[in-house]
């Protein structure tokens, strides 16, 4: 009986990107928006304080995807309110302050109904239309809005905005997934970290600061939260103290 040979191993198959949708709506290559998360990753993970995390959050996100003009972020609090503690843009927190106002509009659905939602154009758009009236009059035309969560916990929800219509694709919308992915685990520690309802109360107060300056000053909500960060460290006071006392007094203490 003839003697078999060593059996021979099939070749390996060659690992290829997946199938995406088609990508007009973002010109980068895959290795480029790889290698922009990868340092968002980093970025994330090096953030000193939830304060300094979730203002990283939007401004990396508005960044990150491609015609993006503000995102902000809405965080969980205490008795399930909701409140927008940070943005990267005046119209993502006067879009915010509209779905409050409105007790509607998409990110508000993400937390609740734990999806995606993708608004190609509010002009055309029929659901939410006490939020779209007031949307509209922002400049606000396309959205992307998702859930931020960790292990099957919600935190809060996360928000782009563009003055463009149509100006995010399915392409995009698995983007800003990925990014949110990030976002929700990051997130998910920084709280673990600090305490949830003091990071909740903390970033509450801070929010209302900021929006003071932003409102007084005619500042960026970059700029609001680094000149927060500056009179605290000139004075020698935390943050969160330094906030009670711009919110509860209506002064802003000089640096």
């Amino acid at each position: 009986m003839p003697q078999s040979g060593p059996s021979e191993r099939p070749e390996p198959t060659p690992w290829r990107w997946p199938s995406l949708p088609q990508r007009s709506d973002d010109e980068r290559s895959e290795f480029e928006l790889l290698e922009q998360l990868a340092e968002i990753a980093h970025l994330l993970s090096e953030a000193d304080d939830l304060d300094e995390l979730l203002q990283l959050i939007v401004d990396l996100g508005e960044g990150y995807l491609e015609g993006c003009d503000g995102a902000s972020l809405m965080l969980i609090g205490k008795n399930r309110s909701v409140s927008s503690p940070a943005y990267s843009s005046r119209v993502a927190y006067e879009s915010d302050l509209a779905q409050y106002e409105a007790d509607e509009g998409p990110c508000l659905d993400a937390l609740r109904d734990h999806r995606v939602y993708m608004i190609d154009d509010l002009e055309t758009e029929t659901r939410w239309p006490d939020y779209r009236e007031r949307a509209l009059k922002l400049g606000v035309r396309s959205m992307l809005s998702y859930r931020l969560f960790a292990k099957g916990s919600t935190y809060g929800a996360l928000d782009f905005y563009s003055k463009r219509p149509h100006a995010y694709g399915e392409f995009s919308k698995i983007v800003g997934q990925v990014f949110a992915s990030h976002a929700g685990v990051a997130l998910k520690s920084a709280i673990n970290e600090a305490g949830l309802e003091r990071a909740i109360a903390s970033r509450d107060m801070i929010g209302q600061a900021k929006g003071i300056l932003i409102e007084r000053l005619r500042l960026t909500p970059d700029e609001a939260f680094k000149l927060l960060a500056k009179i605290s460290q000139d004075r020698n006071i935390a943050v969160r103290t330094l906030a009670e006392l711009i919110v509860t007094s209506g002064e802003i203490p000089r640096s």
